[in-house]
């Protein structure tokens, strides 16, 4: 065997040791992560991260890997094992959810987590074609004590007041839409009326593998109680806690605009009359960072991109910004160009 072979063959064993030692790694986090839900303990613990990923740099700089790919390796393996314990059963008093518009991506994600956490979960959806859970009407989904609507940002103030209506005073009810602008006032007539409503976004989709370690907002709308008891619903996520008038505004630019830019990078690039394995070839580090997301982002579900730039109306301001900015990045003077990087490393510490 010629001697590349026989060092690329050993370079395989090495990988499978790896992958073997990762594979253990997520057992024993495992058995730690089970031992956290007898407490409620908090699954991301960044203190502990912090450690973690020093304890790679210094073993890296004494193996010879390089410092960002050993916190690089750190990150990798500290996420998997948050997924890991994220997964793992945390039971609470079980409630009666359910959930309209449960057999879409979200609604199925939904209600896999809180049915592992032993809550009794329905689902009320026109579309019932390889539904998980039991199909109920909307007038008997509203008799559960938790309803979410997990519905498209069209129709969800309609289902809203059809919620509203059908519902006890004593049910906590909630939407999870990516835009709240629609149901703001109905949700703030409800809670005025001392309904035990709320507005909550989960900052991830489907594909996510928990909610640990993961952004989940939770929106006041004038019932404190229904957003504490939201609140404990998704209590492995990290949860911050806004007015729900401050959504759209956040989000035009954590979902719109970094959306937006990833499009447009794309968009630029098909039209640029290159193809991709061209400029693949003579990739920069940063094309190939900034192609590892907008790649992920070209793939997703379109449909819900579209919605979410064109039904938050706070995009625009968001959007027109972005414009100036790149503007400016064609128009400024070599001093104004670097005092305006420099700004922006500052704003990121």
């Amino acid at each position: 065997m010629p001697e590349l072979d026989i060092l690329r063959a050993e370079l395989a064993e090495i990988d499978k040791k790896i992958m073997g030692l990762v594979g253990r790694r997520n057992e024993i986090a495992k058995v730690i992560g089970e031992e956290k839900a007898k407490t409620a303990a908090p699954v991301v613990v960044p203190s502990v991260e912090r450690i973690v990923e020093q304890r790679y740099i210094d073993a890296g700089a004494k193996t010879g890997v390089t410092a960002n790919t050993a916190f690089r390796i750190a990150r990798a393996v500290v996420d998997e094992s948050v997924d890991v314990q994220g997964r793992l059963p945390r039971f609470q008093e079980p409630q009666s959810i359910c959930i309209i518009g449960g057999n879409g991506g979200m609604g199925r994600w939904l209600s896999n987590f809180f049915a592992a956490r032993g809550h009794h979960v329905s689902i009320c959806d026109p579309n019932t074609n390889g539904a998980e859970f039991p199909v109920v009407s909307l007038e008997d989904g509203a008799k559960s004590d938790i309803i979410v609507i997990s519905t498209p940002v069209t129709i969800a103030d309609k289902v809203l007041a059809d919620v509203l209506e059908a519902s006890s005073y004593d049910a906590v009810i909630f939407d999870i839409l990516s835009v709240k602008q629609p149901v703001i006032p109905r949700l703030r007539k409800a809670g005025r009326a001392g309904r035990r409503v709320c507005s909550v976004h989960p900052m991830f989709g489907p594909s996510a593998a928990s909610a640990a370690g993961r952004n989940v907002i939770i929106c006041d709308c004038g019932s404190k109680d229904a957003a504490d008891k939201a609140a404990v619903l998704f209590n492995v996520a990290d949860i911050l806690r806004m007015e729900v008038e401050e959504h759209d505004k956040a989000a035009a630019y954590v979902l719109g605009l970094s959306h937006a830019v990833n499009i447009a990078f794309s968009d630029a690039l098909v039209r640029s009359g290159f193809t991709s394995e061209a400029l693949r070839a003579c990739a920069s580090t940063t094309f190939r960072k900034q192609t590892a997301v907008s790649v992920e982002v070209a793939n997703e579900n379109a449909e819900l991109y579209y919605a979410i730039q064109r039904e938050n109306p706070e995009n625009d301001a968001a959007l027109r910004n972005l414009e100036e900015a790149v503007s400016r990045v064609r128009t400024l003077s070599k001093d104004e160009f670097i005092s305006m990087m420099q700004d922006e490393a500052v704003w990121y510490q």
